[in-house]
C-alpha cells in the first residue's frame, strides 16, 4: 500500500467522521434566539419580583401612599404574570418572531410583546388604569 493511499484513505475517514459528527454540535439559529429570548423574560421577571419585594417593603415603611401602592402593585403583578404566560408558550408558538437581531432589538421585541399583552388582557377584562 502506497503512502498516497493511506493519507488518501485518512482523510477520506477524517472527512466521514466530521459529516457525521457536525450535526450533534451545532444548533439552528432560531434556537439560540429563542433560548436568548427566554433568558430575557427569565431575567425581566426576576425584575419584577425584586420591583414588587422593594414596593412592598416601601409600603411596610410608609414611603408610599396606598393607592399609589395598590396601583404600582397591580401593574407589577399584570407584567409578572404576562412574563409567566410568555415563558409557558412552547418555542413553536413564541410570541415573539424568530428574527436575527442584536440583544437591544431582542429586548424591545420582548418588552413589545409584554405590554401588547398586558393590553389585550386589560381590554378583555375591562380593567381601568
Amino acid at each position: 500500500m502506497s503512502i498516497e493511499g493511506v493519507v488518501f484513505g485518512l482523510f477520506m475517514i477524517a472527512v466521514v467522521a466530521l459529516l457525521i459528527a457536525l450535526p450533534l454540535f451545532s444548533r439552528p439559529q432560531t434556537d439560540q434566539l429563542a433560548d436568548k429570548q427566554r433568558e430575557r423574560l427569565q431575567l425581566y421577571y426576576e425584575r419584577v419580583l425584586r420591583n414588587l419585594r422593594d414596593l412592598d417593603e416601601d409600603h411596610a415603611l410608609g414611603k408610599i401612599e396606598d393607592d399609589a401602592y395598590a396601583a404600582e402593585r397591580a401593574l407589577w403583578v399584570d407584567r409578572g404574570v404576562q412574563v409567566l404566560k410568555a415563558l409557558d408558550v412552547p418555542a413553536e408558538r413564541a410570541m415573539i418572531a424568530p428574527t436575527p437581531a442584536d440583544d437591544v432589538a431582542v429586548d424591545r421585541a420582548i418588552d413589545d410583546a409584554i405590554e401588547a399583552a398586558i393590553q389585550r388582557y386589560r381590554a378583555e377584562n375591562k380593567v381601568v388604569e
